[in-house]
């Protein structure tokens, strides 16, 4: 199973959904807050954009712009749910080119290493859901 939704707006709530949920996660919580910035997501195949505010020191997800982005992350819809399920590495997408980075982003990338905790998390809430990774 790839992606498990086509239709934009429940992408949207899917994935806010999810990455609401890392909120809960220390190591992702305090690796995510502490680059003081705004990151947009910008996802395609389909369109979900969100943004992680960290500006202040907490780690806020929001699916209108909050601010002007410091650092953005460009990938297929797909290619979230392989990165997430442990499908693909996060470090060799960034390398390929499958990730398209914009801005700051040196800290986003050294998060890579909190990726099997969220890997956990999302296949927790694919299941909960009923889909299979």
């Amino acid at each position: 199973m790839g992606f498990p939704y086509k239709d934009p707006k429940q992408a949207q709530e899917f994935v806010l959904s999810f990455v609401e949920r890392l909120r809960d996660v220390e190591e992702i919580y305090r690796g995510w807050s502490a680059l003081h910035m705004v990151i947009g997501v910008h996802i395609k195949q389909p369109e979900v954009n969100f943004w992680v505010d960290t500006r202040e020191g907490d780690l806020v997800v929001q699916g209108e712009q909050p601010g002007e982005e410091g650092a953005s992350l460009t990938l297929t819809a797909e290619l979230f749910h392989r990165l997430y399920t442990g499908q693909e590495n996060a470090t060799l997408a960034f390398v390929k080119g499958k990730i398209k980075p914009k801005g700051k982003v040196s800290g986003i990338m050294q998060l890579t290493r909190t990726m099997p905790s969220a890997a956990k998390v999302y296949r927790e809430y694919l299941s909960e859901k009923g889909l299979k990774p």
